[in-house]
């Protein structure tokens, strides 16, 4: 079940490609929190290699590009990548299709960036995703995550499954995605009981910060 609706879910992802920017509550009220994001998401340079996992159209990745050696952006929506590629044109940033939980990169990285994918994580593959982050990083290495936190300001359809909602593009076609909402108090110990330390920030609608191995 699991494997079918992140398959759906990666779908959807391909498919709303050409409308994310528009659609994506980043910018407008909260264009100075998103700015907020970027500039502590800056203060970790410089680094020699980052790597971002669902880079998407590239929201986080000239940022990254500015303060890494090298950067690869990896998303499983080949759309996505090709509005990144026209939107950051930067000879350190190479992008990689490929499925988040099973790509695996051939030197370790100094910096690991993604923003709005932990809530996509379905609950049974918390662990797993972080074993696969854990082998991604160097010793030293850091990871920077920002996403949704939990609120209520808007609300998403449900489905009558926890974590799972329903999204509808703009020409009416629907798809499951999975929408895990963390409290950032209680992400932090979730991280920790497996080996983590987050330090986060809260700024309604949105938590981001660093997470380092203990």
């Amino acid at each position: 079940m699991t494997d079918e609706l992140l398959a759906e879910q990666m779908r959807y992802y391909r498919e709303r490609a050409p409308e994310y920017d528009a659609t994506s509550p980043q910018g407008g009220p909260y264009a100075a929190t998103a700015a907020r994001v970027i500039a502590d998401l800056r203060a970790l340079g410089p680094v020699d290699l980052a790597i971002e996992l669902g880079a998407g159209t590239g929201q986080y990745t000239g940022a990254l590009a500015s303060i890494a050696e090298a950067v690869v952006a990896v998303d499983s929506s080949p759309e996505a990548l090709e509005l990144l590629r026209a939107k950051v044109v930067a000879p350190n940033v190479v992008t990689v299709a490929d499925d988040l939980f099973t790509w695996r990169h051939d030197a370790p990285a100094d910096l690991v960036v993604f923003g709005a994918v932990l809530s996509h994580i379905p609950s049974d593959r918390f662990d797993m995703f972080w074993s696969a982050i854990d082998a991604m990083l160097a010793s030293d290495g850091r990871v920077f995550l920002v996403d949704e936190a939990q609120h209520e300001l808007w609300s998403e359809e449900a489905t009558g499954q926890d974590g799972i909602v329903m999204r509808t593009l703009e020409d009416g076609r629907r798809f499951r995605i999975v929408k895990v909402l963390w409290d950032p108090h209680a992400l932090a110990a979730r991280l920790d009981r497996i080996g983590w330390r987050a330090r986060l920030v809260r700024e309604v609608p949105f938590f981001w910060g660093t997470v380092e191995r203990i």
